[in-house]
């Protein structure tokens, strides 16, 4: 489902703007990001794209069509996770499922096969008879997406989703949005840890106060702000001191060293990006020094929005 946001604008007390004149376009079956502080805008505008919320002014185009009077068979096309959702304690998650699939009128001799893929999909299946007040947070967030993909929408939208989630849970819900984008489905989704939406979104939009500051594909707004730097993490097991000395020689920067865990570890930020990183490491470990992780601390989106962010406070 292709999405057009023209003018969209949303007040609450008629005097300020939680969104103000908002054009965008999402193409259809891309994963695309909202990117902003607290009150920037974001969830209203979910809400507006859901069809929850009425804009004040402006206008949301679905593949082409304007939203009318009859908004029945849009709704049963989109699937909704807003912020603070609620659970039906008394539940059982398999009833919660078998509630919403009804709600959009899943054909019955569908809808048990229906909840046992999305149960299965969501590692839930163990969980089927459980309340839903019985479940972990995790769990609990994990059932609240599996409702919204339970009718095969075209548009998913999402905000904060990975609240609540461990990492494995955030790993699964990559790969589940992932799999969402290749079935065709346009899924939008906010969040507030960018480093989750680097490798994700085709493309994404950042909001400060209530205005669009830039939006485009993540490689063509990370290279129209000349962010080529990446920052990681090295934990060792031994040999800590001796990396240092190597280090002086590569295109890195060092920004701080410590211990964590009981290991010692260096931040260091890398002008020349993952292939530089392989080359580094692959050094380190040649001449003895024992790595035992490599990760990434900071997201190049990250560096984008905070350059952004540096002369407009919210």
């Amino acid at each position: 489902m292709k999405i057009e946001i023209r003018g969209l604008g949303k007040t609450y007390d008629g005097v300020q703007w939680a969104v103000s004149d908002l054009d965008l376009t999402i193409p259809s079956g891309t994963i695309f990001g909202l990117i902003g502080p607290n009150g920037a805008g974001k969830t209203t505008t979910l809400r507006m794209l859901a069809t929850v919320l009425q804009p004040t002014r402006g206008e949301i185009l679905y593949d082409g069509q304007a939203l009318t009077d009859d908004e029945t068979l849009l709704r049963r096309k989109i699937g909704f996770l807003g912020d603070g959702n609620p659970l039906y304690k008394h539940m059982t998650a398999g009833e919660y499922l078998r509630f919403f699939g009804q709600c959009f009128h899943i054909p019955a001799k569908e809808l048990e096969p229906a909840i046992e893929h999305t149960l299965d999909t969501f590692g839930l299946t163990g969980k089927r008879d459980s309340t839903c007040g019985s479940l972990s947070k995790g769990m609990r967030q994990r059932l609240l997406i599996a409702r919204c993909l339970i009718h095969k929408p075209r548009l998913l939208i999402l905000d904060e989703p990975a609240d609540g989630l461990d990492p494995r849970g955030r790993s699964d819900l990559r790969a589940i949005l992932k799999q969402t984008r290749a079935e065709g489905v346009t899924v939008i989704v906010s969040s507030h840890i960018l480093r989750e939406l680097d490798d994700l979104c085709d493309g994404v939009a950042i909001l400060q106060r209530g205005t669009l500051v830039v939006d485009g594909g993540v490689g063509e707004i990370i290279e129209n702000y000349e962010v080529s730097r990446f920052v990681y993490q090295i934990r060792f097991l031994q040999g800590r001191a001796r990396a240092e000395e190597l280090l002086q020689t590569e295109r890195v920067l060092i920004e701080g060293s410590g211990v964590e865990e009981g290991l010692e570890t260096l931040t260091i930020q890398v002008q020349g990006g993952e292939p530089l990183m392989s080359e580094i490491l692959t050094k380190l470990c040649a001449e003895g020094i024992r790595v035992v992780t490599v990760s990434r601390v900071r997201s190049r989106l990250e560096d984008v929005y905070n350059r952004l962010s540096e002369d407009r406070l919210n």
